[in-house]
């Protein structure tokens, strides 16, 4: 089982990051909501690619001045646990959804605040946009993203403001996230799937020879079977 951060974990987490840049990094729930689009995405994102954007870097560097390499490795040691456990709470059967937003107060009640969660999420689906199309193209898809745009997406067109302007609104639309996030997350299942089998077979290529047998037990030889370039596609 992956172990998850703590609450004190957490609390420290949501810490440093509003030490190391309270104006341009994200906060918890904004890390939280990138981290799942990442997650359950079609593609493998790597953290080279990821992790500047946690601090709004463009200067081609991963991490922001920190004051030792220690600090670092703890900073990242806390976003990558973090990350993990998303990704393994997702492959339960069923999966795990466990969001990190604020609550607020509202008319007596307490009301979820996911503005800043939706807002990570979108950052993170942007961060591949071209492999998202099939969903965003897809009705289906459309309708499940929809709310997290709503209420996330800072390049929304402007008549979407009258949207989300009550607590109602928002706290409907945020209702709908985690059904969403979980359809999300079974939409590109296949296709992360595929992505995993072929780079298992691709590293199995680069460590059995070519005319040897195939370990995957067929008899054949394994540039007619698993080394194939038909099955590596």
């Amino acid at each position: 089982m992956m172990e998850a951060l703590s609450e004190e974990e957490l609390d420290e987490l949501d810490g440093l990051l509003l030490e190391v840049d309270a104006d341009q990094g994200m906060t918890l729930d904004t890390l939280d909501g990138f981290l799942h689009a990442i997650a359950i995405g079609p593609e493998t994102v790597m953290p080279s690619r990821w992790l500047p954007k946690v601090w709004d870097l463009d200067d081609g560097g991963m991490m922001p001045p920190m004051d030792s390499l220690e600090q670092v490795n703890h900073l990242m040691g806390l976003i990558m646990r973090h990350y993990n456990s998303i990704i393994w709470g997702l492959e339960q059967s069923p999966p795990v959804f466990a969001p990190m937003w604020p609550v607020f107060e509202h008319n007596g009640r307490e009301e979820d605040d996911a503005e800043g969660w939706a807002h990570g999420f979108t950052e993170g689906v942007k961060l591949s946009l071209a492999a998202w199309q099939p969903l965003l193209r897809d009705p289906q898809g459309q309708q499940w993203y929809h709310p997290i745009a709503l209420l996330g997406d800072e390049d929304a067109p402007p008549e979407w403001d009258d949207l989300i302007r009550t607590p109602e609104q928002r706290a409907k639309l945020t209702a709908q996230i985690e059904d969403n996030v979980l359809q999300i997350h079974a939409y590109w299942l296949p296709v992360r799937q595929a992505v995993a089998e072929r780079q298992t077979a691709q590293a199995m290529g680069t460590k059995v020879g070519r005319n040897e047998p195939c370990p995957c037990g067929s008899g054949k030889k394994f540039k007619k079977c698993c080394g194939s370039p038909a099955d590596l596609h």
